[in-house]
């Protein structure tokens, strides 16, 4: 299917027929003043259409990171009417909550009942992996529904978001996504923090990449041991979280199943199984989804079946750590959480 970004170019020149490649390595080579106006004239574009979904204006996702602090910054100098709100996820670096508490006391918080780790026990389907998210679903996601939404997210970061986001989206239950530094380089981020003079986290400074969760997987191994390193008590609470839903998870049947029976008439392709669709063909699966054999079930990515054949939470917690857990695509849904940087 022939993309708007194609077809755009195609307007605007005639017989030119670049890549999607090209076409993002020209935007992220434009001059950093280039794209600082771009980002300014799309917020005051979009502000209409903001205040007509909320009155508040944007939903800005403040996270405390380098990237959330530009699209604030960007947000004041273009004198649009945004909403920062910061979603604390419980176990984010001590140093951001203090950061983000005496540089930006204006951010609006959204806390949660139930701290993450306590509810990796009692609500989860496991530790979190690339391809089951819950975390960022249950901390991250929930804010900011039905408004149009500013996000730091930038392709530059990652090779697969490249080909997942563009400026402005619909977003995946309501509301849009605005992302006025998509093509934005490190190089452009810390030259605008720089000539704003922006205070920042000091973690940047002592060499750490990104500020999310301690102990995320996504971090990679290096970047996990790294964090575990700094605030040891967290990889105390990640192990003692991970062993006791081990323990629940072997000891009691699941009280909501993590599937949904589908249209008996729907038919899907053998690739449907790779994303977690399929038919429940053993009496193991239909005990532990609580279904009858032959059901056609959607679960995440059938996460029974890494779990099922461990043996002891320490296989559990070793694999969990030894990087497998990140392995996988993630959808561009769940990249959009992966932010705080």
């Amino acid at each position: 299917m022939e993309s708007n970004t194609h077809k755009a170019s195609q307007q605007l020149m005639p017989g030119f027929d670049p890549s999607e490649k090209d076409l993002i390595d020209r935007a992220l080579a434009q001059p950093l003043e280039d794209k600082i106006r771009r980002s300014i004239e799309m917020f005051r574009l979009y502000e209409a259409g903001a205040l007509r979904m909320s009155p508040d204006g944007y939903y800005l996702a403040f996270s405390g990171g380098k990237d959330s602090c530009v699209i604030k910054q960007l947000a004041i100098e273009a004198g649009v009417k945004f909403r920062p709100v910061y979603n604390n996820t419980t176990i984010d670096p001590p140093e951001l909550i203090r950061y983000i508490r005496k540089h930006h006391a204006e951010v609006a918080w959204n806390n949660h009942r139930t701290p993450m780790l306590r509810r990796l026990v009692e609500k989860s389907n496991g530790p979190p992996t690339r391809t089951s998210r819950w975390c960022c679903e249950a901390y991250k996601e929930q804010g900011g529904k039905g408004c149009l939404k500013v996000i730091g997210v930038r392709i530059a970061e990652s090779e697969r978001r490249a080909g997942l986001w563009k400026e402005f989206q619909p977003h995946r239950t309501d509301g849009a996504i605005f992302a006025p530094i998509v093509y934005w380089t490190d190089d452009d981020v810390w030259a605008f923090i720089r000539s704003r003079n922006l205070p920042y986290c000091e973690l940047y400074d002592q060499g750490f990449k990104r500020l999310g969760c301690i102990g995320c997987p996504m971090a990679g191994p290096a970047g996990q041991r790294k964090e575990f390193a700094r605030w040891p008590g967290y990889e105390r609470a990640w192990k003692k979280a991970v062993f006791l839903f081990f323990a629940t998870w072997k000891g009691v049947p699941l009280e909501r199943p993590y599937w949904e029976k589908l249209a008996p008439r729907k038919r899907y392709s053998p690739l449907a199984t790779q994303f977690g669709i399929g038919t429940v063909d053993t009496a193991k699966e239909a005990q532990l989804l609580r279904c009858p054999i032959g059901t056609q079930v959607r679960t995440q990515l059938h996460w029974w079946r890494w779990f099922e054949p461990m043996k002891s939470p320490q296989e559990l917690w070793d694999w969990w750590r030894s990087g497998k857990a990140a392995e996988g695509a993630a959808s561009c849904f769940q990249e959009e959480m992966d932010m705080n940087v």
